[in-house]
């Protein structure tokens, strides 16, 4: 699995920018969501279970991501 983060630096971004940004990351996490569901079945139950706890909590931080769009739209 080869991805690549890109390193922001932000002095001053419109709106725009910063809603395409969460955008791509509130993407991006789901992505990465669906590559960790992808391990679960090679891995030991408890192991299993971490990982899909996990998952749960990035869906939810991906969520509230998408709710901050949505409000910052209108």
């Amino acid at each position: 699995m080869e991805h690549n983060h890109c390193n922001h630096t932000h002095n001053s971004v419109s709106a725009e920018e910063t809603i395409a940004l969460l955008k791509y990351m509130a993407h991006h996490n789901a992505h990465h969501a669906e590559e960790l569901m992808e391990t679960v079945s090679s891995l030991s139950d408890n192991v299993a279970l971490l990982i899909k706890e996990a998952v749960t909590l990035l869906n939810d931080s991906t969520e509230k991501i998408n709710q901050a769009i949505k409000e910052a739209e209108g």
